[in-house]
């Protein structure tokens, strides 16, 4: 595990010997005041929303930045031998929080369930003191206010939070054809995605004029922070600023738009572990959300999401069949933030340019997603040794897996994650049977849009063009029928016997337990390749 931190928060001080700071890292996070190194900022509010946020709605605000905050900043462990350690990439977070309610915050039941949110999210483990907050800062220090003074859309059904990815294209639009208005609430943590965003949003508001709001919300760190690529607990900021927008004009409640898949996460492969899994739209983690912000508001707030029972090869359908598909140009999904040019917004190498590509194409609408708006061709472009190589053959490996299967061997085989699934839906056997079905199908979509893709390249095959990292050259070589751990340890004895020759070239061991002191030091040399091209693996050279 890494070396524990404490996060001190908006001034708040640590007196010279306090056992709390004891053998931790400690970082200063402020929102507000002359060394503020965490940016919140809403965008296009009007005045009304100001006057109706109370303080508590405002400590929310700031808890979740924070949080946030100091999840992006804290990078998981840097070795992979788990030592004392549940899990080598488990941190230790705890936050001094200054607060306005702070009778409120001090509430165990209130401090418990933040941690298991946070816990079930992220696997980490959580502690927070709430301490009273000496100088007050007005929420409109938070607030970038527009054009309106009042606010149109007060007691609207729901805040829907919008992405710009496709999914929450398809909720948007289907809120708006159902005669729905609604505020879409979008994070934006770097400038790259803010045109972009910003062009999608304009165009459903010249599709459906006067039916919906944008509220752009600004919360990112000084960069000398550094960054975590898992970033797990997004989803509870992203809920955090639905609840914000939502109790300030009354609205029902929170809604995400996330297909199925998604949301449920099942394991790509059998060594996929806590941590390595994102739970961000999980049915467990929006009923806790709901528990969470009913305690903080005094009231109900439905947090849902309509596409739990859906591929994203149908959410793409459905923005078709909306009548609004020439804007699925407009959304992006990589997972590569920080890569964007002003030509092209999808790596092609991440899962979830992966994902996407395979549901367009599954969806026949390529049209509407163009190949040059990919760096590299998701079927047939170069991918790395390592991650890009690993993630394409799991995800095909996993899809295929689901195709064959029959229903009966899915629910057999995921029983513990369907499980935990359902028991927090209204109707458990519809819900499984749902989530089954719609897992089968998403199978189905990738081995077909496999099969045809082999097809329309088979020429290169021949010819030797296709390149010999590619997904399709993989698939081709059944790279996706071995099974992940064989890779994984036929990456070790590659470090191995690349290494040990020449650490033992002058001086050979004179006994074992030396060579594994050898064998040690060149893996753990290598460790923080290994952990992110086989994120899913734990491994112990006591135990190998």
């Amino acid at each position: 595990m890494i070396a524990p931190r404490l996060f001190l928060c908006s001034g708040a001080k640590l007196a010279d010997g306090d056992p709390l700071g004891n053998g931790k890292t400690l970082v200063q996070l402020d929102s507000i005041g002359p060394r503020a190194n965490v940016n919140i900022r809403l965008e296009n509010v009007a005045r009304i929303l100001n006057k109706h946020i109370p303080p508590r709605i405002v400590d929310v605000l700031e808890i979740a930045s924070y949080i946030f905050t100091g999840d992006c900043a804290t990078s998981r462990g840097r070795q992979w031998t788990d030592n004392e350690a549940t899990e080598s990439w488990d941190r230790d977070l705890s936050f001094v929080v200054p607060v306005r309610d702070v009778t409120f915050w001090q509430r165990s039941d209130v401090r418990d369930l933040l941690r298991e949110i946070l816990e079930f999210l992220s696997n980490d483990k959580y502690a927070f003191a709430f301490v009273p907050l000496k100088q007050d800062r007005t929420l409109q220090s938070y607030l970038q206010f527009g054009s309106l003074e009042d606010w149109p859309f007060y007691g609207v059904d729901r805040v829907v939070m919008f992405s710009g990815g496709l999914d929450s294209l398809a909720g948007a639009v289907q809120m708006a054809r159902n005669g729905y208005k609604s505020v879409l609430v979008s994070h934006r943590p770097v400038t790259t995605l803010d045109s972009r965003q910003r062009r999608l949003f304009s165009e459903l508001d010249r599709m459906f004029p006067g039916q919906m709001i944008h509220v752009p919300v600004w919360i990112n760190k000084e960069k000398n922070f550094g960054r975590e690529s898992t970033q797990r607990t997004r989803s509870f900021l992203y809920s955090t600023l639905g609840t914000v927008v939502a109790e300030s004009i009354k609205s029902e409640g929170v809604r995400f738009f996330e297909n199925g898949v998604v949301s449920l996460n099942l394991p790509v492969a059998d060594e996929v572990l806590r941590a390595r899994a994102s739970r961000t739209t999980h049915p467990r983690a929006l009923r806790l959300f709901e528990n969470f912000f009913a305690l903080v508001t005094g009231r109900r707030l439905r947090i849902d999401n309509p596409f739990l029972f859906k591929t994203k090869a149908e959410i793409v359908e459905s923005i078709v069949q909306g009548g609004a598909g020439d804007l699925i140009r407009h959304t992006c999904s990589c997972a590569h933030l920080m890569f964007k040019s002003k030509s092209q917004w999808h790596c092609g190498t991440c899962s979830q340019c992966t994902d996407r590509r395979f549901a367009v194409t599954s969806a026949g609408c390529t049209k509407y997603d163009p190949e040059t708006d990919y760096a590299s061709d998701v079927f047939t472009g170069p991918r790395k040794e390592g991650y890009e190589r690993n993630m394409a053959i799991d995800y095909v490996r996993h899809a295929i897996e689901l195709d064959r299967m029959s229903e009966e061997e899915i629910a057999s085989k995921f029983n513990l994650e369907l499980s935990r699934a359902v028991r927090f839906e209204e109707r458990p056997s519809n819900t499984a049977q749902h989530l089954i079905g719609m897992h089968k199908r998403h199978g189905e979509n990738v081995a077909r849009v496999l099969q045809d893709e082999l097809g329309r390249h088979s020429g290169k095959l021949f010819s030797s063009g296709l390149d010999p990292t590619s997904l399709l050259s993989m698939a081709i070589g059944g790279r996706h029928l071995e099974p992940s751990w064989k890779s994984f340890c036929d990456r070790i004895v590659g470090v191995l016997s690349r290494g040990v020759p020449i650490a033992c070239q002058s001086n050979k061991p004179t006994n074992e337990p030396r060579f594994q002191e050898i064998c040690d030091g060149l893996l753990k040399s290598n460790d923080i390749e290994l952990v992110r091209e086989y994120p899913f693996m734990r491994w112990s050279s006591s135990l190998t």
